[in-house]
């Protein structure tokens, strides 16, 4: 079994099940309980994410002096990048590596909610499907407003304004909320 499958057959869909009929009986309000808490258990990695691109963005100025000052010798530039990045305790895949961890998780939250275990949990008679007094009257059916694309590509778009202070790294990551819509 893949560890997608088994977190979304394992956990979350008894996780959805316990919260709606143990907590509150509403499969919105467990979505977004079983989303804050598994935000929750990877903020460590978030964090640890954040610091290490943070570090990487105040040290750029360094790396493009040395890629003035040795760009004949890419040997000698690589040396010297890895003698600042030890001396500044800066790992490199620091940014890249947490997110790998966390991947699995979201697509599993991405998999339960669109998968027939889901589907089945919340078809069943006994079961309110959604939330009746919002757009969305069934979660198991697509946005029909499209109006999740949207509060997610705006949250992209400012969570992106406020973590990248490079000029022409925003420039890149302006096309992440397009993306993400």
């Amino acid at each position: 079994m893949n560890p997608i499958t088994y977190l979304t057959d394992q956990i979350m869909i008894p996780f959805l099940n316990f919260s709606y009929h143990s907590i509150y009986p509403n499969f919105g309000f467990g979505i977004i309980l079983l989303t804050i808490i598994v935000k929750i258990i990877l903020y460590p990695l978030t964090k640890q994410q954040f610091e290490s691109m943070k570090k990487m963005q105040t040290m750029m100025p360094t790396f493009k002096k040395l890629k003035e000052k040795y760009k004949d010798n890419p040997q000698q530039l690589q040396l010297e990048t890895m003698k600042i990045y030890k001396e500044n305790k800066i790992n490199p895949l620091g940014g890249c590596l947490p997110m790998l961890v966390q991947l699995p998780f979201l697509f599993a939250l991405f998999y339960t909610m669109n998968g027939k275990s889901f589907e089945n949990l919340i078809s069943s008679g006994d079961v309110f499907p959604g939330f009746t007094t919002f757009w969305l009257s069934n979660l198991s059916q697509p946005d029909p407003l499209f109006i999740l694309p949207i509060v997610i590509g705006l949250s992209t778009y400012f969570g992106q304004k406020m973590s990248a202070t490079d000029p022409n790294q925003q420039k890149i990551l302006m096309f992440m909320p397009v993306l993400m819509v």
